[in-house]
């Protein structure tokens, strides 16, 4: 027994601390497995495109063809980001690069062709001729000073041979400072700013860079990240695009403490929480609270790829639409520009298993931290809780596994871990929050498969012994129970005594000619199914089926205490089964099943028990005049319509329960008469006085149908029939019609 206990348990625990090495020395595995696990949550509930707070106006292909080929001249840029201003967009973004001057301006054209004879004249003439007042990035810092505009900054991690510039000032992080986020946050060692005049006119500046996994796929995106050797900090895109467009945005697309804050005289800023030197927890804005992860990174939820066409729109369209039609499509939201067009688009593969233009993983961002909808992991916290609670599971599963057999306890192990995963989507779906049940997932399996080899090597040793020693010789059912205690077992036959069962469906075969195949099946089968049950639950064990009779046994092939008084309770508790069986039956007509009364017999004496049948098939069962005595008396049922019929030696074993006599019958084959009882109730119903009324009436009604007095009989039925008759009306009545004729 030890063994049994302390082995499984002992391999559980090396699986333990095995899963446990693996999740702390090889966590990239573990990470991984938990990010295809969350891309799994994504695909099953994807984010609800409920709200348009942003548009993204492309630079797509029919843009190239419309326009000619990238890059535009920046007037083309100044003439979009004009017409997105005057239609009041409340924060145009740029993900396009401007960090060198447009090489399109007439004065740099020029300088181009000074080394070509053939152009000379004509570089003369426009040398004489004024140009700043057609230079393209000029007239493009005009258009991003009038406009609330947010420039792209590229984050390398090459040093950008020159000097770093400072954030803008608007977009200065605040809460925590960059020697607070070392080691925490992304960091790059230089930038590449767009140009000083583009800077200096711009309302805000972020970097575009996105969170790339080692399978290429986008599941987050930093909101903040150091750079110049870790002493500035600078936000991320989308974080910029939310802050500068705070004042203008539509009030229908943002929460109220959203708004409350930009209405504030106060302009607005990024604020990191976290522990110093340690973990980011929330990046907050105007009234916004953003969950990052430790690194202060945000998990995108995606929309469905059909929410792209929904919110973009092309760049003819803003060109060339009609003013109005702009106005509807772009007043009050945040609108971001960037390249959709083939050969110009940097395409990111997400979560869904799509591919998107970069910009527009960036509106995803901006969109579901508007709407609220952002996932939550405390990513310094959840890892610590999901291993404590994987290690209570396991201590649970530990406990019990060794007690159980190799399938319950693999069955236990399917269940803690349907729950376990079952538990992380649903709060994924239903709370957005990301619980990771890999780690724990990997704890409980190892710690199971460990536990659950041991048990099954354990197991099948013991079957192995006893089907190779016995497995001729006994019945399935004989022989699973002696698998799980081989103790139980004798190998030859025994005489003990035993209580006897028989039972049957009275009418059977005429009830089983008015049914289809199908429903005599159904019958038996529910029935069989209830009887069953019952004669386990009061410990006894079921010999054969036939037909519509069960014969089963009590006190064999193990020991049973007080096993007639178990044979009594299992009979009534079938008469019970019955009632509901038939109650079942009436409320489903579909079935087509009719109510059935049963009749059993029951008797105490000594039998032959053991392996019978032939030399390749034996089964255990009982054998001898008293199994032939106890199938006369159930037979008896059908004369005398008692429910319960038992022997005199059965009756005196149970005083104290319900019963009145029957008299006496005399079985074929036996000389001596034997005395009968019809069995009533337990001892709660024999210490009524109202069947101790009855039972003295009846045992008188019987006597003087004996003694030949059918006047006295018929007296005593007649009184009986006035009052409770406790189960036995039927009886009383066959009973009555034999006043005057002695029992045979």
């Amino acid at each position: 027994m030890k063994r049994r206990i302390f082995g499984p348990r002992l391999a559980g625990i090396v699986g333990a601390l095995i899963a446990l090495a693996l999740v702390f020395y090889e966590p990239a595995l573990i990470d991984s497995a938990r990010d295809r696990l969350f891309d799994q949550f994504q695909r099953l509930s994807p984010r609800a495109y409920d709200s348009a707070p942003v548009r993204v106006v492309e630079i797509d292909d029919a843009a190239l063809e419309r326009y000619g080929q990238w890059p535009w001249p920046r007037h083309r840029l100044a003439s979009i980001i004009e017409r997105l201003n005057e239609a009041g967009a409340a924060a145009v973004v740029l993900d396009v690069i401007l960090a060198e001057p447009d090489r399109t301006s007439p004065a740099n054209v020029t300088a181009n062709w000074l080394d070509t004879p053939v152009l000379a004249s004509v570089v003369s003439k426009l040398s004489a001729s004024d140009l700043s007042a057609v230079d393209h990035d000029s007239r493009l810092a005009a258009v991003l000073a009038a406009a609330p505009s947010v420039l792209h900054l590229t984050a390398r991690a090459g040093s950008s041979g020159g000097a770093c510039p400072a954030p803008l000032d608007g977009a200065q992080i605040q809460g925590m400072s960059a020697a607070e986020l070392a080691r925490i946050a992304p960091s790059f060692r230089s930038v590449v700013p767009s140009l000083p005049q583009f800077r200096a006119a711009a309302s805000g500046e972020g970097f575009a860079r996105t969170g790339l996994s080692n399978d290429a796929v986008i599941r987050s995106a930093p909101l903040i990240a150091l750079a110049c050797e870790g002493k500035e900090i600078y936000p991320g895109l989308a974080l910029e695009a939310l802050r500068v467009a705070a004042p203008k945005l539509d009030p229908d697309l943002a929460p109220k403490a959203f708004k409350a804050a930009a209405a504030r005289s106060r302009p607005c800023r990024a604020h990191v929480k976290g522990v110093a030197g340690q973990s980011v927890s929330e990046i907050s804005l105007c009234g916004l609270h953003i969950p990052t992860t430790e690194d202060g990174e945000i998990w995108v939820h995606y929309a469905a790829p059909t929410s792209m066409a929904q919110r973009r729109l092309s760049v003819v369209d803003i060109l060339e639409g009609d003013a109005d039609t702009v106005a509807r499509a772009v007043g009050g939201r945040i609108v971001m520009i960037g390249a959709s067009a083939e050969g110009l688009r940097d395409v990111m593969v997400t979560p869904l298993g799509d591919e998107r233009p970069g910009v527009h993983i960036h509106a995803e961002i901006i969109e579901q931290v508007l709407s609220g909808k952002t996932l939550y992991r405390a990513w310094d916290l959840m890892r610590p809780v999901e291993l404590t609670l994987a290690g209570l599971a396991v201590l649970l599963l530990l406990l019990f596994l060794p007690r159980l057999t190799a399938a319950t306890g693999f069955m236990v192990w399917l269940a803690f871990s349907a729950a376990l995963f079952g538990g992380a989507y649903a709060a994924f779906a239903g709370s957005r929050l990301l619980i990771d049940p890999v780690a724990p997932g990997l704890v409980l399996t190892l710690s199971f498969l460990g536990a659950f080899v041991v048990l099954f090597q354990q197991e099948q040793i013991a079957r192995r012994f006893i089907r190779g020693a016995f497995g001729k010789f006994l019945s399935p059912l004989i022989l699973e129970r002696l698998e799980r205690d081989p103790g139980l077992l004798k190998l030859e036959g025994e005489t003990r005594e035993i209580t006897a069962f028989f039972s049957d469906i009275r009418g059977f075969t005429t009830i089983s000619q008015k049914l289809s195949a199908t429903q005599v099946t159904s019958l038996l089968n529910q029935y069989f199914t209830e009887m069953t049950k019952i004669v386990t639950d009061h410990n006894g064990l079921v010999d054969k089926y036939m037909g519509d009779g069960l014969a089963a046994m009590w006190n064999a092939p193990v020991d049973v205490a007080d096993h007639p008084a178990q044979a009594a309770r299992a009979s009534l508790a079938m008469l019970g089964a019955v009632d509901k069986l038939n109650a079942e039956w009436r409320k489903d007509p579909k079935q087509g099943l009719p109510e059935i009364r049963i009749g059993i017999g029951l008797h105490t004496d000594e039998a032959q028990v053991g392996n019978f049948g032939s030399e390749d098939h034996l089964e255990y069962s009982m054998l001898g005049d008293m199994v032939n005595l106890t199938s006369r008396i159930e037979a008896l049922n059908k004369e005398y319509a008692a429910p319960v019929i038992i022997s005199a030696v059965m009756r005196a074993r149970i005083p104290d329960f319900a019963a009145v006599p029957l008299g006496r019958f005399v079985a074929a084959g036996r000389s001596e008469a034997t005395e009968i009882f019809a069995l009533a109730g337990d001892e709660d119903l024999a210490r009524r006085p109202a069947f101790q009324t009855f039972a003295e009436t009846f045992a008188a009604a019987v006597a003087a149908l004996e003694a030949g007095d059918g006047d006295a009989a018929r007296r005593y039925f007649g009184a009986l029939k006035r009052g409770e008759s406790f189960g036995l009306g039927d009886t009383i009545d066959i009973l009555m019609a034999k006043a005057g004729h002695p029992l045979r």
